[in-house]
């Protein structure tokens, strides 16, 4: 079989878009390869010249999204006037999270999407960062003045890492793209609604009385963009080292 290497990026991206489709319309226990195959028009076999199982195909769907995430969230800190802010940032996740449904599933580990392979041993999910950086990027704002001394860091980081899988839960269909059912409570917000309600108090609490310093709350938050690319590169290379052998 004659393979002109320049197709193979294309390729790869193909059955990558594909297989995401299909995980989020069919969930990971009833998607197979062959369904991937069919999808992009190809012989399986073409798939696993790529990706030598289902779960190797799934990792590199992840860490593609992962890629994605925050390069979204990195260009809507730098158009926001107003980037620099915890605001800003809560702002940023959910727009970004609410462009790319996969990575929505990915933060909430939704089991309708990644089933069986949730509960695998040494997955990508057992091998990210255990424990959020919420806090931490907080209080590092905090010292570099874009939040206000005597916040308690420590209950709006709960808040929010709690809060954020269940509105991300709440709105997972009109996420993908699907119509509000009739059973959604007609006094039910929408998501923008939300986001920027939440935006808002985060604004009130947290905003020093003088101004947040955004100038530095940005650098505070590209130094940790930095830190988390420089994470999704390790999990690259681990899953093409993986492929390879």
């Amino acid at each position: 079989m004659n393979q002109n290497p320049s197709d193979q990026p294309e390729r790869v991206q193909l059955i990558l878009d594909a297989a995401a489709e299909l995980l989020l319309r069919h969930g990971y226990n009833k998607t197979t390869m062959s369904d991937v195959a069919d999808a992009v028009g190809l012989h399986r076999g073409l798939v696993y010249l790529h990706f030598p199982s289902k779960d190797a195909l799934v990792e590199a769907l992840i860490v593609r999204e992962l890629s994605k995430y925050g390069a979204m969230w990195s260009a809507h800190l730098e158009a926001d006037p107003l980037g620099g802010t915890v605001a800003s940032v809560y702002r940023g996740v959910l727009y970004a999270l609410k462009q790319a449904p996969l990575m929505a599933a990915i933060h909430t580990r939704d089991r309708g999407v990644f089933g069986k392979y949730l509960h695998k041993p040494n997955t990508i999910f057992a091998r990210l960062p255990a424990t959020s950086p919420t806090y931490a990027v907080l209080r590092a704002m905090q010292e570099a003045g874009a939040v206000r001394q005597g916040s308690h860091l420590k209950a709006v980081a709960f808040i929010l890492d709690t809060l954020t899988p269940a509105v991300l839960e709440t709105f997972t269909s009109s996420l993908r793209g699907e119509q509000r059912s009739d059973s959604t409570p007609a006094d039910q917000p929408s998501y923008d609604e939300l986001m920027e309600t939440i935006a808002e108090m985060l604004e009130h609490i947290l905003t020093p009385a003088e101004g947040a310093n955004l100038d530095a709350g940005k650098t505070v938050l590209r130094q940790g963009l930095d830190e988390a690319r420089a994470h999704f590169t390790e999990e690259m290379e681990h899953h093409q080292k993986g492929n390879s052998q």
